[in-house]
């Protein structure tokens, strides 16, 4: 019966420590999985599509450390998560999405919305099976712990009450230590005198153990997008953030070696790795390194190999060596500009909003955003950055109030983004979350725009009419304004100090 595999799909849940269920529901067993999961604690949190109700889970889940849940309906539900399901394998965001389908037993009958959902979000997730009437909650509880495993990302579900269903997938093996490549990272590293540290999003997953290693460390230290606030921004040796691009280069062409903490390729702007120097690369978990040439890499628990690693280092750097380069990628962003310009806007709210948490979308707005927005707290901004998706950053910001309640949260999206999920306004109001939206409106996608040439379509490509914002917002029952210059956005920002 549909309910009693709910049931066991609700105490799975539990068991593995879900603490909110997300999703839009289609009817039959999702309601009676929505029930059953109230009737256990989990609490429900209603969504207007399906690939936010993703990106509002898998959110909750990176920030809680649990796996981030959500359900849906069979055919458009499942096919209309497939970007939600994306973003999180490839943001490695922990997911486990549960979806109800044509059951086997009537798939001989039914044509209507039929597809064979396991195989349609199988290249989309960690792994994607069936849960049915074999050993479910064990079934649940292990697919629940694969999506927090490293490399977190999506899991999927098909519920199937007419059939066993699929067995539980294994868990990788934990990896053996290698002591002789760990010896030889340390050697190299007591060798080096002009040593590079670059922390990576896996890094950010142990944001404590990365720290305590690095604070008697006194060589320059980037970060990724995804790993920013992992390093506090105040320390005098943070040298900003690594992209792949131009701005890091000149400090890492003079390193005598460049060491990887959590660095996945998934981040970096795709392109050649042209740095000479020896490269160490540490995960907690097996990961692609082809990008960055020949590394040594080590795979062991970072709290197994850093106490290892840095008592032994020195560095001969300048002490400006690092803040040489934060202050170059700041500087580009300082050129005068007419009206409100993106890099007022970010300074702006940070003045008046000060510690608040951030999420942050695709687009032109971000390469602004994510230099000037100042942070010394871990996991304090959220950014797709495996996937680049723009729509990300209003669900990822419903899911930071929520789990972070008493924090202000700050959405900065652009109007391309914010137009792909306006539904989730009304969600923001009904939930009664602590979350302000900042929308750079310039009626384009500007970051698209900026890599057009001729022939490539012309205004009609990249550009769209002109929207009002605030009235749209005002309409779900948000207060909103429109600034057109630094005063009146410190005016409309006042009222939130």
């Amino acid at each position: 019966m549909p309910r009693d595999l709910a049931r066991a799909l609700a105490r799975g849940l539990q068991e593995a420590g879900v603490q909110k269920l997300f999703g839009l529901p289609g009817g039959g067993p999702n309601l009676d999985m929505i029930g059953c999961a109230q009737a256990l604690g989990i609490e429900f949190v209603l969504a207007h599509g399906e690939t936010a109700a993703c990106m509002m889970a898998s959110s909750y889940g990176r920030l809680t450390g649990t796996a981030g849940a959500v359900v849906v309906t069979r055919g458009p539900g499942l096919t209309s998560a497939a970007n939600g399901l994306a973003q999180a394998t490839l943001d490695r965001f922990p997911l486990l999405l549960v979806s109800d389908t044509v059951s086997r037993a009537n798939a001989g009958r039914t044509a209507h919305q039929r597809l064979d959902q396991v195989a349609a979000a199988a290249p989309l997730t960690k792994w994607s099976g069936t849960l049915g009437t074999a050993n479910p909650v064990e079934l649940v509880v292990a697919a629940a712990r694969l999506a927090v495993t490293g490399p977190a990302g999506a899991v999927h579900l098909a519920f199937d009450p007419t059939v066993p269903g699929d067995a539980p997938p294994a868990l990788p093996p934990d990896p053996s230590p290698d002591v002789a490549g760990l010896e030889r990272a340390r050697l190299w590293l007591a060798a080096a005198r002009r040593p590079v540290v670059i922390v990576g999003l896996d890094g950010a997953r142990q944001a404590a153990e990365v720290r305590a290693a690095l604070q008697s460390f006194d060589g320059p230290i980037l970060v990724t997008y995804q790993a920013k606030g992992t390093v506090p921004e105040s320390w005098p040796n943070y040298a900003g953030l690594f992209t792949g691009a131009a701005i890091e280069r000149p400090l890492l062409e003079q390193a005598d070696l460049i060491l990887g903490i959590g660095l996945d390729p998934v981040e970096p702007m795709p392109g050649p790795w042209p740095f000479t120097a020896p490269t160490v690369l540490l995960h907690s978990h097996p990961a692609e390194t082809a990008y960055f040439g020949a590394p040594l890499t080590l795979i062991a628990p970072y709290a197994e190999q850093l106490p290892a690693l840095f008592p032994s280092a020195r560095s001969e750097w300048e002490p400006a060596a690092g803040q040489t380069t934060r202050r170059s990628d700041v500087a580009r962003l300082d050129a005068p500009s007419p009206g409100l310009s993106p890099h007022d806007v970010v300074r702006t709210t940070q003045q008046v909003l000060g510690r608040a948490l951030v999420t942050v979308d695709a687009g032109a707005h971000m390469l602004v955003v994510m230099p000037l927005w100042e942070t010394d707290e871990a996991d304090s901004v959220l950014i797709s950055n495996g996937l680049a998706t723009m729509g990300f950053a209003l669900p990822a910001a419903i899911a930071t109030a929520l789990a972070r309640p008493g924090r202000r949260v700050v959405c900065f999206v652009g109007d391309g983004g914010l137009g792909m999920v306006l539904g989730e306004l009304e969600t923001l109001v009904r939930l009664r979350l602590n979350v302000t939206i900042v929308v750079f409106n310039d009626a384009a996608l500007t970051l698209i725009a900026l890599k057009q040439g001729d022939g490539q379509g012309g205004r009609d490509a990249i550009g769209f009419g002109a929207v009002d914002f605030a009235q749209l917002a005002a309409a779900t029952g948000l207060a909103s304004q429109v600034a057109y210059d630094v005063p009146g956005l410190r005016l409309a920002l006042a009222p939130l100090e």
